[in-house]
């Protein structure tokens, strides 16, 4: 690799920067809103901070779109040290403010330096599995057509599979899409929805739902080895899951579940506090590429 690539992108990955190997990797901080109160990811104010919140007094919480004068000071600091930058966004169909202003600020320095925005069309830990599949092209291309085009390989081929026992936690958020469905409509079930990437509208989609954590989590197993199929694939890339460290039995019973999946590399990564607002107390995500 000849140009030098500077990767820009948020803290809804599902991945800690130690779990990222790119050395040239800037991440910015969504804003969350704890009843009406911001906040940013930091050692303080974490994931399992977020759920205490919201288990013991009830708060509301919300995200908010990246700062358009935060992404435009890493350009700024970064502009001459690059030859191209590439901007890994959340969900375009999730946050379409978000993503209108990665798009303004790659016109405004298209005369300075190339900027490549990817639209991952995923939340949390399929942002990060996008990520991942970006840094593993570019370590071997540079070309930006090229990179372009297998990225929406990547894109097209990610599924993440979400366990959210309280829809209301995606709902207030307006993350839920399709799945809305599934909100109330049986007592006492766990849903499992999904973003999947070659899904053309892009939206929070129901999958499937059970009564037991362990009976969702077969589920789950069942709608990956079905998509495998779908996709002819005999392995899967990389596999990420993210908890908030609330529900520990029931992601050992899936992490064990997914000993089953041929996969080359299986990441348990770190949710950051932004994750919690989507998926509220004992979800749990994972996404795959295949």
């Amino acid at each position: 690799m000849n140009k030098r690539i500077l990767l820009i992108t948020a803290d809804n990955l599902g991945l800690s920067r130690e779990q990222i190997d790119y050395p040239d990797i800037e991440i910015l901080k969504y804003p969350v809103l704890v009843d009406g109160k911001e906040y940013r990811q930091s050692a303080e104010y974490d994931a399992a901070w977020l759920v205490e919140k919201y288990v013991k007094e009830g708060v509301v919480a919300q995200s908010s779109s990246i700062i358009k004068g935060e992404l435009i000071d890493v350009i700024e600091a970064n502009k001459d040290r690059y030859d191209l930058i590439i901007h890994v966004t959340m969900s375009s169909v999730m946050s379409a403010a978000t993503f209108a202003m990665a798009e303004n600020v790659r016109e405004m320095y298209e005369k300075t330096i190339p900027i490549i925005n990817i639209d991952s069309r995923q939340l949390v830990t399929g942002v990060g599995n996008v990520l991942m599949g970006v840094i593993d092209i570019i370590k071997e291309q540079d070309d930006a057509d090229d990179i372009v085009r297998l990225s929406q390989e990547i894109v097209k081929n990610t599924f993440t599979y979400m366990v959210v026992p309280d829809l209301n936690y995606l709902a207030r958020g307006g993350r839920i899409g399709k799945a809305r469905a599934l909100m109330g409509s049986v007592l006492r079930i766990i849903p499992i929805v999904g973003l999947m990437g070659d899904d053309e509208e892009g939206l929070v989609v129901p999958l499937d739902k059970g009564r037991t954590f362990q009976q969702v989590n077969q589920k789950v197993i069942d709608l990956v080895e079905a998509k495998m199929a779908e996709k002819s694939a005999t392995r899967i890339r990389r596999i990420l899951l993210n908890d908030f460290g609330d529900n520990q039995e029931a992601v050992a019973d899936l992490k064990e579940k997914l000993k089953a999946i041929p996969c080359n590399e299986m990441i348990h990564g770190k949710a950051d506090l932004v994750a919690v607002v989507h998926g509220g107390p004992k979800a749990y995500f994972f996404a795959i590429t295949v």
